[in-house]
């Protein structure tokens, strides 16, 4: 891999002080997925405009009303007349989205007085506004239809992975949002799924803080320049999250994996555990290794009934990703930001000793009293 470089006129507002964000950046999908590409499941990667960033950074949220799913409700006839539903079993019923979209108009049960307080706050903003034009640029609302042409793309891509799709920025997906769609999971099956998903994200929010326009640039990027931001459009599987493991590489060898739903007991783990274990060891040792541009990491696999092993994902090292089943500090003491400096000289002078005292651990919950949180799925 080459050097990564940030789109013009975007910056990283921790780069002089983060010093894993270096790392991060590898682990950014569009950064591997072209190597890995045969090895992960089938992705279309979506260069962002600038406008569809301030589009998520707003608070402003609305779609057209026939972009919205509908649902049949279903009535066998057999239910008591106190409880029976009112709405005919084949009635097509369309989701209120006064639910899901912010509105400029009033609500007609609020007093004049009201109104005029809200009339005079409005003569105020737009003074303020005339006054400060990136203000003016950062508050306004944007649509859907301020960018037709991405609305475009993500309709096709959709339709190009078998119309069921994952989304997801350059690291995160929007998994704590999924109790906003309609489907109480990742699928999206058309744009407002995914726009709904990533507007109510925090995970998202944390993937948009890190880049930021640099001051000199703000009146000379347009709407539709490219941004450092991805949209990755991930074709959609029903998983299993037993079958889901997380793997620690440190001075490129891998030397722990973890049960990644530390929120359940699987039993028939114990019995394919070294088996598991072997697969996994295999995979990273054909696939994997010297591949990815970097020595420590951690990354993620999928592994099927048939025993097929696939990549879902990289992430650097560091606490912000979970360790899950162990403790970063008996995996990676040296490594970490607040032992970085004091240990860096001795980590490269025994990096080849490390290598070799480095012993693959395979942890998993053996039983119902060490499940733990179920964070690791979210992140």
């Amino acid at each position: 891999m080459g050097k990564i470089n940030y789109q013009q006129g975007w910056t990283n507002p921790q780069s002089n002080n983060d010093k894993y964000f270096e790392n991060k950046l590898k682990c950014s999908f569009e950064q591997w997925y072209r190597v890995f590409k045969n090895n992960t499941f089938s992705s279309i990667v979506i260069p962002l405009p600038k406008i569809f960033i301030d589009y998520l950074n707003s608070d402003h949220f609305t779609m057209s009303e026939e972009s919205f799913p509908e649902f049949r409700t279903e009535d066998n006839g057999e239910d008591d007349e106190e409880w029976s539903s009112t709405t005919p079993s084949d009635m097509s019923t369309k989701l209120d989205k006064r639910y899901y979209q912010s509105y400029d108009s009033e609500s007609e049960s609020e007093s004049d007085n009201e109104q005029d307080e809200d009339d005079e706050d409005e003569d105020e903003k737009e003074k303020d506004n005339n006054n400060n034009n990136n203000n003016n640029k950062t508050n306004r609302k944007i649509s859907e239809k301020d960018f037709p042409e991405l609305i475009k793309e993500i309709e096709d891509a959709i339709a190009k992975l078998g119309g069921e799709v994952v989304p997801k920025l350059n690291w995160s997906s929007p998994k704590d949002a999924t109790w906003m769609n309609i489907h109480s999971s990742l699928k999206c099956l058309t744009p407002t799924d995914v726009l709904l998903l990533l507007k109510s994200s925090d995970f998202i929010n944390h993937d948009l803080c890190q880049f930021q326009i640099e001051k000199d640039q703000e009146e000379i990027l347009k709407d539709d320049s490219i941004s450092p931001f991805t949209l990755v459009l991930r074709k959609y599987h029903n998983l299993f999250h037993s079958m889901e493991f997380r793997c620690f590489v440190k001075n490129n060898q891998l030397i722990a994996i973890s049960q990644r739903d530390t929120s359940t007991y699987y039993k028939f783990l114990q019995e394919k555990k070294q088996h598991l274990q072997d697969l996994i060891q295999q995979f990273f040792n054909t696939i994997v290794k010297d591949k990815f541009d970097d020595i420590n990491y951690t990354f993620d696999v999928y592994i099927t009934r048939d025993d097929k092993v696939y990549l879902m994902d990289f992430n650097p090292i560091h606490p912000s990703t979970d360790a899950l089943l162990f403790d970063w500090e008996e995996l990676f003491e040296e490594l970490m930001e607040e032992k970085e400096e004091k240990e860096t000289n001795n980590n490269n002078n025994n990096q080849n000793n490390n290598n070799n005292n480095n012993t693959l651990e395979f942890r998993i919950i053996e039983n119902n009293e060490g499940i733990k949180p179920n964070l690791a799925m979210t992140i």
